[in-house]
């Protein structure tokens, strides 16, 4: 079953495990400069940056988590426990992709 979280430009998916490799971040910013310029914040859990790629910025361990983000979920937003990638949303124009800015 897939299950999917829409923020604003960001989406989650829920996946069944890490990748190898990872190593999980220090911070709790999922996307630094979000719509309207403000960033994807959680708290609880962990999250695991990808350094190189396409759309995917990383992959959040949820843990009795909450996501912020000013403009879409101020007062966090609850996500069931698990393991989800953590993308870019785009959009597809007649000049190719294009990240989503909501």
């Amino acid at each position: 079953m897939e299950k999917a979280i829409r923020q604003g430009d960001v989406c989650l998916i829920l996946t069944d495990k890490l990748p190898l490799k990872l190593k999980a971040s220090a911070t709790n910013v999922l996307l630094s400069v979000g719509s309207g310029g403000n960033p994807h914040t959680f708290k609880g859990g962990k999250f695991y940056p990808k350094i190189k790629g396409d759309f995917i910025i990383g992959y959040l361990e949820a843990q009795g988590t909450k996501i912020y983000h000013k403009e879409h979920s101020a007062k966090g937003e609850k996500i069931d426990d698990g393991i989800y990638e953590v993308r870019r949303q785009v959009e597809w124009t007649h000049e190719g992709l294009r990240p989503i800015v909501d």
